[in-house]
């Protein structure tokens, strides 16, 4: 077991990335969740919004 430990900083934005859809379960998107601030409103039972969007991982192009 261990501890991760860090200091917080004054963010802008904070985001959650899900690599499966879990709304819908389909592996073959991305889900994000965007907040203004250290994500309180993103991760707790706080009233909010968050910005949310959902792209097809086909859709995205590597760098090359």
């Amino acid at each position: 077991m261990s501890v991760l430990v860090q200091e917080v900083i004054n963010a802008d934005y904070a985001f959650v990335i899900h690599t499966t859809n879990p709304t819908s379960g389909d592996s073959s998107e991305i889900y994000t969740e965007v907040v203004k601030g250290l994500g309180e409103t993103l991760v707790g039972a706080y009233p909010g919004r968050a910005l949310s969007f959902i792209c097809k991982k086909h859709d995205l192009n590597s760098p090359q």
